[in-house]
């Protein structure tokens, strides 16, 4: 059974990449969604779905990830259904705009037929308002819903008093997720 994982990129990138990391207040300014057996590597090329300025909205595209410009989070919790529930969505346009407004002033409008990247994760991860999703909210919630996740398997194996794993984060990744208490 193929496993998720989003891939958050913190690399220089263009000017709109430190516009958004700007607006967001943290280092990542794109996602991808990955769905694949084995954990993404370093170097690593996969298959990845997002929506793209660059490429001018939603598509599937093979990505390198190359050493210290991503980030790569699995996601244990998210439905089978995932990857098909964003390919609807090939050949959507880029939502550039409202990304634009949702983060900086909270505008909280979307259009269905344009997507962003962590807007798009979000909805195919099945998450409440995903237009309001910046790459920094949706690591938030990719954290907050894996540590769920894992206490729940937890209960159900009877570990009652076994520790809530956060994710795969270390004390090193907590300065990425703003708002995060370690």
């Amino acid at each position: 059974m193929a496993r998720y994982w989003v891939a958050f990129y913190r690399g220089e990138g263009r000017m709109m990449d430190r516009v958004i990391r700007f607006a967001s207040r943290a280092p990542f300014s794109h996602v991808e969604l990955i769905c694949q057996h084995d954990r993404p590597r370093d170097g690593n090329v996969v298959t990845c779905l997002s929506s793209s300025g660059r490429d001018k909205g939603v598509r599937i595209k093979q990505i390198e990830l190359k050493p210290g410009k991503w980030k790569v989070y699995e996601v244990p919790w998210a439905h089978p259904d995932t990857w098909a529930r964003a390919e609807l969505h090939l050949g959507k346009p880029y939502e550039l705009w409202m990304m634009i407004w949702s983060q900086l002033f909270k505008f909280n409008r979307h259009n269905r037929d344009k997507w962003f990247c962590s807007e798009l994760i979000a909805h195919a991860l099945g998450l409440a308002m995903p237009h309001a999703k910046s790459p920094a909210d949706l690591l938030r919630a990719v954290h907050d819903n894996t540590r769920t996740w894992n206490y729940a398997i937890a209960r159900q194996k009877g570990l009652v008093d076994a520790p809530v794993a956060a994710t795969d984060l270390g004390p090193e990744d907590e300065d990425e997720i703003p708002g995060a208490v370690g």
